[in-house]
C-alpha cells in the first residue's frame, strides 16, 4: 500500500508541475518567483531546456510573477503508469526545465529548482 501511496504522490506531483501556469488551477500556484540565487547573482535563461543550450536572457535573483508555460520532461498519467517502476523512479533523476514568461514576455527556459510559488 505504501509502494502505490508513493506512486500516486509521485504522479500528482509531476501533474501539479506541469500544469500551465495561465490555466491556473485550485492545485497550482498562478504565478512564481525566482529562489535559492544570491543576491549577486541572476537566474541563467536559456534557449532550450538544458545547460547544454547558450543563455539567451537572464533574470534578477527576485524575480516575481514568473509564468510557466510548460514543463519538461513531461508524461502522461497514462504513460506514466505503463512505464516499469524502475523508469518512473528514473524520471527523478531528470532535471525539469520550464519554459517561462516574465513581464509579459516569453524568455526562455529555466531550472525549475530556482522557482517557487509567489503570493503575487
Amino acid at each position: 500500500m505504501t509502494a502505490l501511496f508513493a506512486r500516486l504522490s509521485l504522479v500528482v506531483t509531476i501533474l501539479a508541475l506541469l500544469a500551465p501556469a495561465a490555466h491556473a488551477t485550485a492545485d497550482g500556484p498562478d504565478a512564481w518567483r525566482v529562489h535559492n540565487v544570491a543576491s549577486y547573482d541572476v537566474l541563467n535563461v536559456r534557449v532550450g531546456p538544458g545547460t547544454n543550450y547558450f543563455q539567451i536572457d537572464a533574470l534578477p535573483h527576485n524575480a516575481r510573477g514568473v509564468q510557466i508555460e510548460y514543463c519538461v520532461p513531461t508524461v502522461t498519467q497514462q504513460q506514466f503508469f505503463a512505464l516499469t517502476q524502475a523508469q518512473q523512479q528514473q524520471l527523478n533523476n531528470y532535471p525539469t526545465w520550464c519554459l517561462i514568461f516574465w513581464n509579459g514576455v516569453q524568455r526562455g527556459w529555466v531550472n525549475r529548482r530556482f522557482l517557487t510559488e509567489d503570493s503575487y
